[in-house]
């Protein structure tokens, strides 16, 4: 799905530029940022060159297998009908 994103001038000519160098298109070099970029903020104790050859490898989905699992917390509603917290009471206990 393609969708329109504005970039700075700056980021257009720079990404134009990476592009010649590598080969690529305008848009896959400012793809390639965003996916490099993604796994960096996801796994920062990891070096930019290993992402790299992870990429290159076609191995990303280890990062993912090695990625503790984030416990998912739900809070409990408990039913306070008729109960009146006094901040004094429990303060003098």
């Amino acid at each position: 799905m393609a969708v329109s994103v504005k970039l700075s001038d700056e980021t257009v000519t720079s990404a134009r530029q990476q592009a010649q160098v590598f080969q690529r298109t305008l848009g896959g070099q400012v793809d390639y940022w965003a996916k490099i970029g993604r796994l960096a903020e996801l796994h920062p104790g990891l070096t930019f060159d290993y992402l790299q050859k992870l990429m290159r490898e076609n191995r990303l989905q280890q990062l993912d297998a090695n990625r503790p699992v984030q416990k998912q917390f739900n809070a409990l509603r408990l039913k306070t009908r008729g109960y009146r917290f006094d901040r004094e009471d429990a303060n003098a206990r």
